[in-house]
């Protein structure tokens, strides 16, 4: 599992509802807050993680994660995957 993988993968997951928002996914940046956007709302983001745990076979500590100022944002996702991964 590397950084782009987990990129790839969270875009493809996201690729309907930036649909709805006319966003192209070349435009996603690692800052993009998927939250604050409007793109998730909390409930869709906890549904992603879950995804993202059960493709990537971790288990995300919700309370820790939400402690990052970032957690929301791509680029905040995938660190705190990669430091589960590489735990």
């Amino acid at each position: 599992m590397d950084r782009g993988e987990i990129n790839d993968y969270i875009i493809e997951n996201l690729k309907d509802k930036l649909a709805l928002f006319d966003i192209s996914p070349g435009e996603i940046q690692k800052d993009f807050d998927l939250v604050k956007s409007g793109l998730l709302d909390s409930m869709a983001f906890i549904d992603l993680l879950a995804d993202v745990e059960e493709k990537f076979q971790l288990e995300i500590d919700f309370e820790k994660a939400a402690e990052e100022d970032d957690f929301t944002s791509l680029g905040g996702m995938i660190n705190i995957i990669m430091n589960l991964g590489n735990a």
